[in-house]
């Protein structure tokens, strides 16, 4: 998925050529491809501590993980200078799903465990945007900023025919990070984006660092 992003993103910016922007206001979207990178070992792990502090052993234990999706997000920001740029945006990260099931044993009778945590986050964004323009209508830039996400997490316990559920959510500001390759023609431009949102999330929902592929289009006012 990412080199199919990356192929499009490419023949979309190779169009004619066109002079570099020195300033102004500028909006627009993007889409592609998120991941989560779960510690999905530590997780095994937390739940397996938990189960034998309730005396139960485990074994026969099987995972699977989705951490992959569609991202979206809106931008809105203003070039100070053909060097730099600042950008507000707000980015949907999607979910990922880590899923746990085991057969759990107190000594003397033994079930079947499925357990599920599903886990998303979306929120805004403040960045800033140091720009290397060259060839005609080219620029290469990287990026730093934050994150303000909001973070929900929900576990889905079931055993022996019964099944409990619990949820939590947070709020977190997080380190992003990232560069890319962009086209401009005109008042429109066109961009091959990544960035990295670190350590996202807290205790109550877990935390992932997520890797975001997107290809977007802008408009300068």
């Amino acid at each position: 998925m990412k080199r199919i992003l990356a192929v499009v993103g490419l023949a979309a910016l190779a169009a004619a050529p066109a002079q570099a922007v020195d300033q102004g206001f500028y909006a627009g979207f993007d889409f592609g491809q998120y991941s989560y990178d779960l510690d999905t070992g530590g997780v095994a792990q937390q739940i397996s501590d938990q189960l034998a502090g309730l005396g139960l052993a485990t074994s026969n234990v099987r995972t699977d993980t989705s951490e992959d999706g569609f991202t979206y997000g809106v931008v809105v920001g203003y070039q100070v200078r053909p060097y730099l740029a600042v950008e507000a945006a707000y980015v949907d990260l999607g979910s990922a799903e880590y899923k746990f099931n085991a057969t759990v044993s107190d000594g003397t009778t033994s079930s079947e465990l499925r357990s599920q945590l599903t886990t998303d986050s979306s929120g805004p964004t403040l960045s800033a945007l140091g720009i290397l323009p060259f060839g005609k209508g080219w620029e290469l830039y990287g990026r730093v900023g934050v994150y303000f996400a909001s973070n929900e997490a929900a576990l889905r316990l079931s055993a022996d025919g019964i099944e409990e559920s619990v949820s939590d959510d947070s709020s977190s500001q997080e380190l992003l990070w990232g560069g890319g390759l962009g086209y401009t023609r005109g008042k429109y431009s066109v961009r091959l984006d990544y960035q990295q949102f670190t350590d996202v999330g807290d205790d109550s929902t877990g935390e992932a660092s997520i890797d975001r592929l997107a290809v977007g289009a802008i408009f300068r006012f």
